[in-house]
């Protein structure tokens, strides 16, 4: 089988930051509870764009066998959106929970699309792993439709707790986070959490990663999507802070020796 160039944005660089991204999700969730910082609008901008990325590529038949991922993406990455929704006050919760509402549908309608448009290209050619090597057939595009309505109704529940969420979460305080052990801190939270999600998710990126070695599938990397992931990752890293974007005067705010010699100067 020859080499299959799909549309930029699915390169190993940006498979890996996709995947990293979910890794992070549990670290994105505590970094928001009790914090004024917009820590998690990285994580929905990075969220949003790849989404819109996914839905291009559908319409435009520029998937290949890739066209076969949106619908386990759909339980997956539905569920690791809600790792962006906390925050330390409500309304930038109901924001951030309005925003994964909207990721959570267009992610759905990506799948389905996929689902009902692209799939249908490759009876006989896109091959995948299912217990050993298969080959994409009426019947299976059958069986992934009952995986894909699964995928839809847990969607819909997600759905509910975007907006849950980040009301029942805004409550916490940046004081009653200091209280929580520093081994159950953000900081820490980011291995632990990442292996976590690995020990979850590792079928689906290894399932991922078949697919495109088998269909020798190859992609241009997109760069906007990796400056996203970077924008994501410094907004999750950020201090926390209990006043409206205080950690924003915290790294613009000169340190004090700075100030007293600024001052002894002038005098």
């Amino acid at each position: 089988m020859s080499t299959v160039t799909i549309v930029n944005g699915f390169s190993p660089l940006n498979r890996w930051l996709l995947y990293t991204s979910f890794m992070l999700s549990p670290a994105q969730f505590f970094s928001g509870l009790g914090n004024n910082c917009p820590s998690n609008i990285g994580f929905l901008a990075y969220n949003w764009y790849t989404q819109i990325q996914w839905l291009q590529a559908i319409q435009g038949h520029e998937l290949h066998a890739l066209s076969l991922l949106p619908v386990h993406f759909n339980l997956l990455f539905v569920f690791t959106y809600l790792g962006g929704v906390t925050s330390g006050n409500l309304v930038m919760g109901i924001f951030l929970g309005l925003g994964t509402g909207g990721v959570i549908i267009l992610n759905t309608v990506a799948a389905w699309t996929s689902w009902a448009t692209n799939q249908q290209e490759g009876y006989g050619v896109y091959q995948f792993f299912f217990f050993g090597w298969r080959t994409l057939s009426p019947g299976w595009h059958k069986f992934i439709l009952v995986w894909q309505i699964s995928d839809s109704l847990f969607a819909l529940n997600c759905l509910y707790l975007s907006i849950y969420l980040p009301v029942k979460m805004a409550k916490y305080t940046k004081e009653e986070m200091d209280k929580v052990p520093w081994y159950l801190g953000k900081y820490p939270l980011i291995p632990v959490g990442a292996a976590a999600a690995l020990l979850v998710g590792w079928p689906l990126i290894l399932w991922t990663e078949l697919i495109v070695a088998r269909n020798k599938i190859e992609s241009d990397t997109d760069w906007i999507s990796v400056w996203l992931f970077i924008a994501q990752a410094g907004a999750m890293l950020m201090p926390a802070s209990s006043t409206y974007f205080g950690c924003m005067k915290r790294v613009l705010k000169k340190p004090k020796a700075d100030r007293d010699v600024v001052l002894g100067s002038v005098k």
